[in-house]
């Protein structure tokens, strides 16, 4: 039986009328939490294991499945259901609550850290499968016919689950850190429990319990709050070689800078970008083979690269007249720019083109960017004793999806470089894909050259080959090249090209024919790079299985976990 009140002895409280009220509005909140939690573990997975694609659905997946075994379990529950509802919230409140920090942790002592992860959605899971039920049964004492009861609390709980969505992407992740968003949730369910307290306390059974339980959790959840940011930097700490000088996640991934004396590392969601005492090998393959080979290259356009150290590259050329750089993470552009660390390695790439004021929003490329002129002295000022500074170039900055971009810009480009991350996840895959290479190839001259980073031709052979099939298929020319980075081993590019009447041949041709480069580098050489174009016997040899990925499927994704993961 459900707990009632004795209506012979105990007149009913007359806040009792507005019970489906208040159970309605604890269901959404319920439901804003629980979908929050989904979304919490989901991207732990994601930022922990580096599958996305993978880790998303499967926390989900667990999640539901666990609802409906704690659907099972509720009807164990046979007295004094609203201490039990409160009791449930008050667990779920701290096990969500902490679920981030103690995957966290996990990862960082254990090498089966995602059983953690896993055995947490579970319970979490459960726990929410074991309380939307307890609502249904005890708001059934409060509503005339089974189908009231229903809309009631079901209605609520898929409301709750949309707001949590929408607040989740577009306010708590930009703002806010995987950990203190677990714990305000937590929080929020803590004070369900001890608004249920208030509201039926006539009812209860053990009020003093529940509300010692309510103010120990408050309690705890109040100090991981307050302490989190401490807790995660000692936790990430020991998860890198070098000291952490700085750290922050924006709404797209996790930035990590570490450093040791002058050897500098950056970090994407764990992964390594870039170590400053081999980027410009990295940078100067990726910049300055297709610059180098173009007939002309007035109009360049760079995707991905918003650590500027590729922009670093092009802007050594006096002929470069625009320069467009895009880039999802405005938050990869503010460090770039201001970080003095950052800004020191690409030598203040960023310096004369703010875009902090105006930055377009990651899902409108036709919305507002920021454009500015960048100027640099003449090398005959001193000699001339002339103090005046002359127009580089003019460099425009989105923080926009490179996909959307390509889909709505206009213009032609002479040269296009590709900086992207590995293909990892689905958003990163679709940057790969036929139809993305399509739409790029839209906007090429005839006479461009485009560079694409294109993952270890060694430890990812079937990735590497699959980028140059894709490639084909979306009708571009296509010329292998690598060169060896200590901080990643055998690492490779694809030069590609519209005008079918050049050959590969003929191409390479042009690379054994360079004698100079017409600007300083630090490390490439006509020789270096004419030797970056020979690969090992078999090292290029595909295999009859390859497919080109493309949106609808993204194949590169499965051969990247083949090779790396």
């Amino acid at each position: 039986m459900n707990q009632t009140l004795n209506q012979n002895t105990t007149p009913i409280p007359a806040h009792f009328r507005f019970t489906r009220l208040f159970l309605a509005l604890s269901m959404l909140v319920m439901g804003t939490c629980g979908i929050i939690y989904e979304y919490v573990l989901g991207l732990m997975g994601n930022n922990l294991m580096g599958s996305s694609h993978e880790q998303i659905f499967v926390i989900i997946g667990i999640m539901m499945f666990a609802m409906g075994m704690g659907a099972i379990a509720q009807q164990n529950l046979k007295q004094h259901l609203i201490d039990w509802f409160l009791r449930l919230e008050l667990l779920l409140g701290l096990l969500g609550g902490f679920g981030a920090l103690l995957t966290y942790v996990a990862f960082v002592y254990l090498v089966n850290y995602e059983l953690v992860l896993y055995a947490l959605a579970f319970v979490i899971g459960a726990l929410i499968g074991l309380e939307i039920p307890l609502l249904i049964r005890i708001n059934s004492e409060h509503t005339k016919t089974l189908r009231t009861n229903l809309s009631d609390i079901l209605s609520m709980d898929y409301v709750g689950s949309l707001l949590g969505a929408l607040l989740f992407t577009y306010v708590l992740l930009s703002h806010v850190t995987l950990a203190n968003i677990a714990l305000l949730m937590g929080l929020f369910n803590v004070t369900i429990a001890l608004a249920g307290l208030l509201f039926f306390l006539p009812l209860l059974h053990q009020p003093r319990l529940i509300l010692l339980l309510a103010l120990l959790a408050l309690l705890l959840l109040g100090t991981g709050l307050f302490y989190s940011p401490q807790w995660m930097f000692k936790l990430e700490q020991r998860t890198f070689e070098d000291p952490i000088v700085f750290s922050t996640t924006s709404k797209y991934q996790h930035l990590v800078l570490t450093q040791r004396k002058d050897h500098l590392r950056l970090y994407l969601n764990g992964h390594l970008q870039f170590d400053a005492r081999d980027e410009q090998i990295y940078h100067e393959q990726l910049v300055h083979v297709p610059m180098s080979l173009a007939k002309q290259r007035q109009r360049v356009l760079i995707l991905g690269g918003g650590d500027g150290l590729a922009l670093r590259e092009v802007l050594k050329y006096p002929d470069v007249e625009h320069i467009t750089l895009v880039d999802i993470d405005p938050e990869m552009i503010k460090q770039a720019r201001d970080n003095p660390l950052l800004s020191q390695l690409n030598q203040g790439a960023f310096q004369d083109a703010r875009v902090s004021a105006r930055i377009a929003p990651a899902d409108n490329a036709d919305k507002v960017h920021e454009q500015e002129t960048i100027y640099r002295q003449s090398s005959l000022a001193n000699s001339l004793r002339d103090k005046q500074w002359y127009e580089l170039a003019k460099v425009q900055v989105y923080t926009v999806d490179a996909d959307v971009f390509m889909r709505q810009t206009e213009g032609l480009y002479d040269v296009v470089l590709i900086d992207f991350p590995d293909p990892r996840s689905v958003e990163l895959g679709k940057l790969y894909s036929t139809d993305f290479y399509h739409s790029l190839r839209q906007r090429m001259q005839k006479h461009a050259l485009l560079s694409v980073q294109s993952t270890s031709p060694y430890r990812a052979t079937a990735v590497y080959l699959c980028i140059a099939e894709t490639l084909r298929s979306a009708g571009f020319q296509v010329l292998p090249y690598h060169d060896y980075l200590p901080s990643f081993g055998d690492w490779g590019w694809h030069l590609a090209w519209n005008d079918k009447a050049q050959s590969p041949d003929e191409l390479l041709q042009n690379v054994h024919q360079l004698p100079e480069f017409s600007v300083a580098t630090r490390y490439l050489t006509p020789q270096r790079m004419r030797a970056a174009f020979a690969f090992g016997k078999g090292m290029l040899t595909q295999p009859p299985w390859l497919r080109p990925n493309s949106k609808m499927q993204p194949v590169i994704m499965a051969y990247y976990a083949q090779g790396f993961d």
